[in-house]
């Protein structure tokens, strides 16, 4: 393994391209995107230190079925798909714990579509903010709106004024791209169900 940094929005891996590497994340943020026509993207799924991304191979997948996207920059280890499969055939245990961290992963992705059905934008956007805190290890980190619309699955302008309405509460500061969680409490009861309940399951499984 090597660790490399990530720079925010490098795209690791396109949807039906080979996968020739697996990451693991440590203070990067790295999300799944799907893509809808020609323009429209929403992310499926967030990955950060607990997790890995690429590991399709392990289910016999070779080529990605997501874009693989730098959320929010900083470091990860990264080895290739061949050491990778080596690794996994030679250790029961590390296989044993990927397949624990899928179980995980597809829970969270099956609440995220509940959410993204059920909840209130303002409830989805803290819950957001709280999986990134939780992910990144820092209170501030680079965050465009664009960007946020974009892992929403909403438009601009409807995400800025979520983003005030946070502010002026004192949740969170944003200012330039740059946003820093205040209030961590605020946030956490502003936020939906969905952001317990999927912490609760990876601290189940990984014990």
């Amino acid at each position: 393994m090597e660790l490399v940094p990530l720079e925010s929005r490098t795209v690791l891996v396109d949807a039906g391209e080979p996968i020739r590497h697996v990451y693991f994340p440590h203070s990067a943020v790295i999300c799944l995107m799907a893509a809808m026509g020609e323009r429209e993207i929403a992310e499926t799924a967030t990955v950060g230190p607990e997790g890995a991304v690429g590991i399709e191979v392990l289910l016999g997948k070779p080529t990605a079925m997501h874009r693989t996207l730098v959320q929010i920059p900083g470091a990860a280890s990264r080895i290739g798909v061949r050491e990778f499969s080596a690794a996994i055939q030679e250790s029961g245990s590390f296989r044993a714990l990927l397949l624990r961290y899928i179980g995980a992963f597809l829970f969270q992705v099956s609440q995220s579509v509940a959410c993204n059905s059920l909840h209130k934008l303002e409830e989805r956007c803290s819950r957001w903010l709280l999986m990134a805190h939780d992910r990144a290890h820092r209170d501030e980190f680079q965050l465009t709106q664009e960007f946020l619309a974009d892992m929403l699955g909403v438009h601009r302008p409807t995400v800025t004024i979520v983003a005030r309405t946070l502010q002026a509460a004192g949740l969170i500061k944003y200012n330039r791209g740059r946003l820093t969680i205040v209030d961590r409490q605020g946030l956490e009861e502003s936020a939906c169900e969905c952001y317990g309940i999927v912490k609760r399951a990876y601290e189940e499984i990984y014990g």
